[in-house]
């Protein structure tokens, strides 16, 4: 899951420019891509966000008749699976992940001047912005998508849903964010760099539902053979049919 910048309660404040005007990049759009990749926590899954895939998956699998009848029969066999496809979809994440930075560069460096890209850099570089997403990412709740996918393989995820699982940790984690770094938030959201990317944000969040409803045949294929190896190996059954 791709995560925009966070929503600040009061927007207000400006930010200091100086260091980011002094280090501007040769090109527009390699800017604009480090300045994306920096935005989605860069190309690899943080350790809170695979954290709270692991519980979610639990949680999912374990309110599915089908495994609740394997659990019953095969105690622990909810978790060899989620053992087993979680790294693969860790991975096959990680993957993808370059070809959605990729688009949102594109977006931004068609329409972001460089003094907006630099001073939006120099926030998502912030150890600030460090912290309020690991915290933000600790407060996700991806258990709809989830269910939904164990449900139906082919179910898809909209803007809604997106905007629902950040809105909803963005509320979560306010109380818990550090004042210091609220503060620096708040001063960046007093910039024309802020203004810029919420009036973006729409056509950033379609690339992001875009790139997740993405399909891909062989990610699909590799992560059902891992969920049945695991399931076999688990149980001794044989699901070849």
């Amino acid at each position: 899951m791709a995560l925009s910048q966070p929503v600040p309660v009061d927007p207000s404040g400006t930010t200091d420019r100086s260091a980011a005007e002094s280090a501007r990049p040769d090109s527009q759009f390699e800017a604009a891509y480090n300045m994306a990749s920096l935005s989605v926590g860069g190309a690899t899954l943080g350790p809170e966000l695979q954290k709270v895939m692991r519980e979610q998956l639990l949680e999912g699998f374990e309110q599915d008749p089908d495994f609740q009848a394997l659990e019953l029969e095969f105690p622990g066999v909810t978790f060899a699976v989620v053992d087993a496809v979680l790294p693969v979809a860790v991975r096959q994440t990680d993957q993808n992940t370059p070809a959605l930075i990729e688009r949102l560069a594109k977006l931004y460096a068609a329409e972001m001047t460089a003094d907006e890209i630099a001073v939006a850099t120099e926030w998502f570089s912030s150890p600030a912005f460090s912290r309020i997403s690991a915290t933000m990412e600790s407060n996700m709740d991806l258990s709809k998508i989830i269910r939904n996918s164990i449900a139906d393989a082919e179910s898809q995820v909209s803007s809604e849903d997106l905007d629902t699982i950040q809105n909803d940790s963005v509320a979560q984690s306010v109380s818990k964010m550090e004042l210091a770094d609220r503060a620096v938030l708040m001063r960046f959201s007093g910039t024309p760099a802020y203004a810029k990317l919420e009036a973006l944000k729409s056509r950033s969040r379609e690339i992001e539902t875009l790139w997740t409803n993405e399909n891909n045949p062989d990610h699909d294929a590799e992560m059902e053979n891992i969920a049945i190896k695991a399931l076999e190996e688990y149980t001794g059954l044989d699901l070849s049919e």
